[in-house]
């Protein structure tokens, strides 16, 4: 027997070293993969923000421009202080002025929300345009990203920017008063990413450079470099133009090199030259090892990238095709990949006959002109024109929808391909129509390239998302593979306005997509946006409820109180962005009725969370076993409270103070720290059989901060008075609790009573009146806690733990809108500024002092030939 038993023992021993081993080779090999990642410098594509002309603001919409057969070019703008009228001349040449009166212009390029990134008017508008839109655009990118950029402060998070010095406010007589003091810091393009990396509080590497219209794809190429060194965990990567005056179209009107309807015929037959354009674009990188395991929503990958230079060619500003052509391969071996693996090619397709035929010709070259499928062949340009030291990042964007989509964007005037692919015979041929992707039987792959007229290439090459993010953009869970629960939305602003436009952009996205899961956007709206002093939280159990609830906070309807109710649908709106101190109130324990709530509370939430479960058999271990039914009683529902209490705690919401009534000053005493829960529950068990709690208070009683209070005793006080402690049989009397917070300062009141989920709030009554928060609602809501976080979010002094909060409930992160920057109108040289743009902030609201934005506190233009890029 001794035998057997050895053996027994050895073979479990075995197992168990089997195991340990089996799972360290695993962790080794997973580490070897990722380690071989970081050393091939693949990185992903997890989110992106965009100006663009024809009034482009988002992605989705420069995806409908590019497939809708449409482009963004427009007259001058009216609103940048130019002699539109007075720079025209139909004949080129005209010394001083354009035969050219068009171009692909941001219509809004004026506008910014300057106090909601601390600056005020005077330096709004010292700054340069373009940085005030790289603010705007960052934003925008973390938030697509899936990423409360407030999480980011503090982080090694890098800031690589393209960028031309423009001549804004080089000509202007008079600045306004103090404006001396910013032009410095509004006009040296290095300051854009410093104010970037400032305003969010990043401290990974910070840099703006000028490669011409290469700019934005070599800022790429340097974070790429940054993160595959682990110089950055995260990169932001932007590029900007706008023009701040007509010089360039001076310019090439001198030289007669622009197109004279302003638009840019890439590759086409018929092009006739350049045409100017105005653009933003923003991503966000993230080592695609890093991105897979933090589950990031991946766009695309960029498998790999190259730069160089044209040396000593035929001219300083002309293009040459074999450097291109070397750059291509240098692209090609960096991404580990054979030409034919890639299925199209963003060129840099200006529309000057010579710099396209140039490029073509550079492609066929290094893609070979004997493939087995064309090379597909398109430019942004076509669309939009040419944004300058934004053309790359214009290029890239348009390739990583193109990629999401899985469908071959036109490119304008490609119907009639010029004599270079032309005479391609197949090799490369112009998407002259939308189409499906080419089914290759691997993943679908493309190329971008840009070229600045210094003479600087750059070739980036992206590959489709891995597995399992190739399901189409949209493909997130809907409502009917849910079942409806109670579940929270909260949305903030930094001033009233911008948050009910929270809720109108979240309405209009709604009926765009009626099917989206209420779960999944409410773990996105509390997970994935930064919180701000004006909230809003809006819970209901089914679309419907819950847009109820958005169009009272987009009109405005919800400031006269809070109305739930038996289902857990409500709404409610913090007022005037005042927070509230947290007050936790424990009643007496009710006897039958308590005792059912009880049960059924208890059951759900220690299936839900182990923090309610671990508090709650803590207090019943102490208090022991065989107590007679009362004090059974009592010391189940002394658990329940501190279990509950503790729950809340677990989510971040401390209490300034507890008040308790009879077993509820116990279950006070202990949360703030007076009593440990096992005393705590052998106090109850005492009071549950008739005798006195006080025996077991410890010598020594301390709290952790907070005051605790009886409730006949904080009558006679006020909040922020520390109490002494004192042990009661009995109820201080009916309605007790609610005289005692009646008479304080309007706290948040967190209500722990059992049949607390069946009650109605009343109205606020005033401004100043204590607001009564469920601390669970169990009826209805598949999770309990959640509508009476969602009112302390809205509410409170301290903001819950979203994390914690939606734990064990399924949500996942999915695309939302954006923030609804509320817009005023900056341009020097203009008779007015400061004044309001689309709906936003009123004329005359103070600015904030200059500092960096937090989440709860209130180009010289370019000349050259004929063929240059």
């Amino acid at each position: 027997m001794d035998t057997v038993h050895d053996n027994h023992e050895n073979e479990e021993r075995l197992r168990d070293y089997l195991k340990r081993v089996t799972g360290d080779l695993q962790a080794a090999r997973a580490r070897v993969r990722e380690l071989e990642e970081d050393t091939r410098g693949d990185v992903a594509v997890i989110g992106m923000g965009c100006r663009w002309p024809g009034g482009v603001t988002s992605p989705d919409e420069l995806w409908q421009l590019l497939v809708g057969d449409r482009d963004g070019i427009s007259a001058f703008p009216e609103n940048r202080g130019w002699d539109v009228a007075g720079l025209y001349d139909p004949a080129p040449g005209t010394p001083g002025r354009t035969h050219v009166r068009t171009g692909g212009f941001l219509r809004d390029a004026d506008l910014f929300d300057a106090e909601f990134f601390g600056a005020d008017d005077t330096e709004a508008i010292m700054m340069d345009p373009q940085q005030r839109l790289l603010l705007e655009t960052c934003w925008e990118a973390v938030e697509d990203a899936r990423i409360a950029p407030h999480t980011l402060r503090g982080s090694d998070t890098g800031v690589f920017l393209g960028m031309a010095r423009q001549p804004y406010g080089d000509t202007v007589d008079a600045f306004p008063e103090g404006g001396i003091d910013h032009r410095m810091t509004g006009s040296i393009t290095s300051v854009a990413a410093g104010r970037l990396s400032y305003t969010f509080g990043f401290e990974g590497p910070s840099t703006t450079l000028d490669a011409a219209c290469a700019s934005g794809l070599v800022a790429l190429h340097l974070a790429r470099q940054s993160l595959r060194h682990r110089d950055c965990s995260l990169a932001v990567v932007g590029a900007a133009t706008v023009m701040a005056d007509a010089e360039i179209f001076l310019e090439y009107s001198r030289q007669d090199a622009m197109a004279p309807d302003g638009r840019c015929k890439s590759f086409s037959a018929a092009a006739d030259g350049a045409g100017w354009a105005d653009g933003v674009g923003v991503v966000v990188l993230e080592r695609l090892s890093d991105a897979v395991r933090n589950g990031r929503h991946i766009l695309a990958v960029v498998r790999g990238s190259a730069v160089n230079h044209d040396g000593a060619s035929n001219g300083l500003t002309a293009p040459n095709g074999p450097s291109q052509q070397r750059m291509i391969r240098k692209a090609l071996a960096d991404a580990r990949l054979s030409p034919s693996q890639i299925d199209l090619v963003e060129g840099h397709g200006t529309g000057t006959p010579l710099g396209d035929a140039i490029e073509a010709n550079a492609l066929l070259a290094a893609y070979g002109a004997d493939r087995d499928r064309p090379l597909w062949l398109g430019s942004v340009k076509s669309h939009l024109g040419h944004p300058q030291a934004a053309a790359g990042m214009a290029g890239l964007m348009k390739t990583v929808l193109a990629l999401r989509h899985g469908i071959l964007p036109p490119t304008r005037y490609a119907d009639r391909p010029s004599e270079t692919v032309e005479r391609a015979s197949g090799a490369l041929r112009l998407v002259a129509e939308a189409a499906p992707w080419p089914e290759t039987g691997r993943p679908r792959r493309a190329a971008v390239s840009a070229f600045g007229v210094s003479g600087t290439n750059v070739h980036t090459i992206l590959e489709q998302a891995p597995e399992p993010d190739t399901a189409p953009p949209d493909a997130e869970r809907t409502d009917t593979e849910r079942t409806d629960r109670a579940v929270p939305w909260v949305l903030s602003g930094r001033t009233p306005e911008a948050l009910r436009d929270q809720a109108r952009r979240l309405l209009a996205h709604l009926e765009a997509r009626p099917d989206r899961s209420v779960l999944d956007i409410g773990w996105s709206l509390a997970l994935t946006r930064s919180p701000f002093p004006y909230r809003a939280a809006v819970t209901g159990g089914s679309g419907e409820e819950l847009a109820r609830g958005l169009r009272a906070v987009a009109e405005g309807r919800t400031g006269a109180g809070t109305v739930w109710d038996g289902s857990g649908a409500g709404v409610v709106w913090g007022d005037s962005g005042a927070r509230r101190p947290i007050v936790f109130a424990f009643p007496e324990y009710g006897g039958t009725a308590d005792r059912e709530a009880w049960a059924e509370l208890v059951a759900a939430l220690r299936d839900r969370s182990p923090v309610f479960s671990a508090t709650y058999e803590r207090c019943l271990t102490a208090a022991g076993t065989s107590l007679p039914g009362d004090a059974d009683e009592q010391v189940r529902a002394y658990a329940a409270l501190v279990a509950l209490a503790e729950l809340w705690r677990s989510c971040g919401i401390r209490p300034a103070a507890a008040v308790g009534d009879g077993l509820g000053e116990i279950a006070a005493a202990c949360v703030v720290g007076a009593v440990r829960p096992e005393e705590g529950a052998r106090m109850a068990a005492l009071r549950g059989s008739g005798g006195d709690p006080g025996e077991a208070v410890p010598p020594d009683v301390r709290t952790d901060g907070a005051s605790w209070y009886s409730a006949r005793q904080a009558a006679e006080l006020t909040l922020a008075q520390t109490p002494a402690g004192h042990w009661r049989s009995a109820p201080a009397g009916p309605g007790a609790l609610e005289k005692v917070v009646a008479q304080w300062d309007g706290p948040l009141v967190v209500r722990f009573g059992a049949s607390a989920g069946t009650e109605t709030d009343s109205s606020l009554g005033h401004p100043g009146a204590a607001v009564s928060v469920p601390a669970a609602r169990h009826q209805g809501a598949a999770d309990p806690l959640l509508p009476g976080l969602a009112m302390a979010f809205a509410y409170g002094g301290a903001l819950p733990d979203w994390q914690v909060a939606f734990d064990g409930t399924g949500g996942q992160a999915v695309s939302l809108p954006t923030y609804a920057f509320q817009h005023r109108g900056y341009w020097l040289g203009r008779e007015e500024h400061g004044q309001p743009g689309t709906p936003g902030t009123p004329p005359g609201t103070p600015a904030v002092p200059t500092a960096p934005v937090t989440p709860d506190t209130p180009h010289t233009a370019t000349t050259g030939s004929e063929g240059t890029s």
